[in-house]
């Protein structure tokens, strides 16, 4: 089948996915002498990404590293947050490392890196998905008539992507979420006690609302239904229909396959399973895959997923103990109530600035 395509491209490394953790290892690459680089996107950009659109401290020190400037894509530290629990307020959060745009998504800033990478002369290849994969010969076929020749493969797809079907079975996390104009004022609200193992959001800045939803996927579970009574709950009126969904890994995969394939960001895990931020972790994994590609020590790259797994295998003992009843009640109940401060400083010093 692959023979038979119109054009053929051989290139050293060929990248599977144009979102961050993609263009994080094209501009690595580059960093580290290899030129020969192509990033292959079923979509065009800019593009959609389904995400509560918002990026930490760290994570905006990892784009500056690669030449992004954040601000450029009108981002901007937000004021404070509120936690809730079971509806009910439990604590205001003056916020320290959190950052967002006017239009609270990704849009403008994936666009803004794929462009980067564009103009760094990488080659770009957009509406152009993945059809077949000969890894005995090296090659790809896409689905404009496209073969591809490499030398090593990346696959930075996702968690649902072609590439996860190198990767054995795993639990995921579902989001659900919509954006739409209200005249809701500033703010961001979590909410826990929503769904089981996950948290729902209330975002509005600027004009513009960010409802989402996140839980740990059961197939059994009606979601577009929880999803509208969570929307009934906070006094919007919005059809479902529009409602957008994503699948987010829990637990890390396998890094490398045949020596020469490559899985970075969510296509390897590379999401926290608590409190599923994966921005931070796919820039780095693509910072690490490059390191390995350009030196051929493909060790470089296994060593950090290993670091990785074992901080994320006791994120996941976290998260497990994190949704008990009884560990809810205490933390939403009794420590936001008599220990806010100390809760304030957990939360933004743990869960928002460490990711």
């Amino acid at each position: 089948m692959l023979d038979e395509m119109i054009e053929k491209k051989p290139y050293k490394v060929v990248i599977v996915g144009g979102g961050p953790a993609g263009v994080a290892t094209a501009l690595n690459l580059l960093k580290n002498g290899v030129e020969s680089i192509a990033i292959i996107d079923k979509h065009a950009f800019p593009r959609y990404k389904c995400c509560a659109g918002y990026i930490t401290n760290k994570t905006k020190s990892e784009y500056e590293k690669l030449g992004l400037n954040i601000e450029e894509c009108h981002y901007s530290l937000i004021k404070d947050f509120n936690i809730f629990y079971k509806q009910k307020k439990s604590l205001n959060i003056v916020n320290k490392f959190l950052y967002t745009n006017e239009k609270i998504d990704r849009v403008e800033l994936d666009d803004a890196f794929f462009r980067l990478a564009k103009e760094k002369g990488i080659a770009t290849y957009e509406n152009c998905a993945i059809v077949a994969h000969d890894m005995q010969n090296n090659t790809i076929a896409t689905s404009d008539g496209r073969s591809f020749e490499y030398e090593y493969l990346v696959f930075a797809d996702g968690t649902t992507g072609f590439g996860s079907r190198y990767q054995k079975g795993k639990k995921r996390n579902i989001a659900l979420q919509m954006i739409f104009e209200s005249d809701k004022e500033e703010s961001i609200d979590i909410h826990f006690g929503i769904t089981e193992r996950g948290y729902c959001w209330v975002s509005s800045y600027g004009g513009i609302t960010n409802v989402g939803m996140t839980d740990v996927f059961i197939k059994a579970k009606d979601y577009k239904k929880l999803f509208a009574d969570f929307l009934k709950s906070q006094n919007f009126d919005e059809d479902t229909k529009n409602v957008t969904a994503a699948m987010t890994p829990i637990g890390v995969g396998t890094p490398v396959i045949n020596s020469n394939v490559f899985f970075v960001g969510d296509a390897v895990g590379a999401c926290d399973p608590l409190t599923l931020s994966g921005l931070r972790y796919g820039l780095t994994s693509g910072e690490y895959c490059a390191k390995a590609i350009a030196s051929g020590k493909i060790k470089i790259y296994k060593r950090w997923i290993r670091n990785l797994k074992h901080k994320f295998n006791l994120m996941k003992l976290m998260q497990k103990a994190f949704y008990l009843k009884s560990t809810l009640c205490m933390v939403f109940k009794l420590m936001c109530r008599c220990f806010g401060k100390f809760v304030s400083k957990v939360f933004n010093n743990f869960f928002v600035n460490k990711k």
